[in-house]
């Protein structure tokens, strides 16, 4: 039968305090079982537990928003490191990435959030959803941001004003994507209500996705970045360049992983191995924002 550990007995075979084995078990799914009201820890499970951990240390977990370039960085980096080391990407938005890295669930996480108050990009989100921590924050690139919009832009729409008064069938995005919340700061700015925008409760979560909607007709205009215009048959109209950083815990800044990754974002790296990208600008590429 394997062996049930106390938390006491836990705390010294893993060299911490007790009150941090009960943040373990909130945080990172330390095997255990409650008896009587007490906490105990299968020893073997536990050894397995401690042993994964150390594997997927050695890869590269990414969270955040929906970005073409990241994931063909990443799909680079595990051609280049494979087996010892591979790259994970998870796209589920800028705010859910957040969240997900402040609960360890990443080992970084990518935003491009604008701050409607101070025009800032990404440090205010930080500040107020993953607070309590201590982060690194780097540039990985700049890229443009408009309406995905029908070869040729049929409905002539310049803004999301034009969307509303013609009544153009629109795609969104997700909620909690830094591009959802450029949607409505623009609306905003333009004083459209989000129910004057037909289409505005059909979602997608990834800038291919808007684009395939419009280029299939099931919607006439979307959201997104200017380079799947370019893999595509589509048009594009600019309206907003945004930063797009990565965040990464402060403990893993200094890990082999992470700085193998980094490696990849320069400009001469990115463009050696992609030497097409229109729509992305590098002259901030590799800049520490926050330290």
């Amino acid at each position: 039968m394997d062996r049930l550990l106390t938390t006491k007995e836990l705390a010294d075979l893993l060299r911490i305090n007790e009150k941090k084995v009960y943040q373990l078990v909130r945080e990172a799914g330390v095997p255990h079982v409650r008896i009587a009201g007490k906490w105990l820890f299968p020893r073997d499970h536990l050894l397995r537990w401690i042993d994964e951990r150390v594997e997927r240390e050695k890869d590269v977990f990414i969270v955040g928003s929906d970005d073409i370039l990241l994931g063909r960085l990443l799909a680079s980096y595990s051609q280049g490191n494979f087996p010892q080391s591979l790259g994970f990407y998870s796209a589920v938005g800028s705010l859910k990435g957040l969240d997900a890295l402040s609960r360890r669930k990443a080992h970084a996480c990518c935003v491009h959030l604008l701050d409607v108050e101070s025009g800032e990009y990404n440090l205010p989100f930080i500040k107020r959803y993953a607070s309590g921590h201590e982060w690194v924050v780097v540039n990985l690139w700049h890229r443009r941001q408009g309406l995905i919009v029908r070869r040729g832009n049929p409905l002539g729409i310049k803004g999301m004003g034009d969307i509303a008064r013609k009544g153009a069938r629109f795609i969104n995005r997700n909620e909690g994507s830094g591009t959802r919340v450029l949607i409505e700061y623009l609306l905003r700015e333009e004083g459209v209500e989000a129910q004057e925008i037909k289409g505005f409760g059909s979602e997608v979560s990834t800038h291919m996705e808007v684009a395939l909607k419009v280029l299939l007709g099931e919607a006439d205009v979307g959201m997104g970045i200017e380079y799947v215009t370019h893999l595509l048959p589509l048009d594009f109209v600019p309206l907003r360049e945004e930063r797009f950083d990565l965040v990464v815990p402060k403990e893993l800044w200094h890990t082999k992983a992470i700085g193998n990754f980094l490696s990849l974002v320069t400009p001469l790296k990115i463009k050696e191995l992609f030497p097409r990208l229109p729509g992305y600008s590098f002259r901030e590429t590799g800049k520490v924002i926050l330290e």
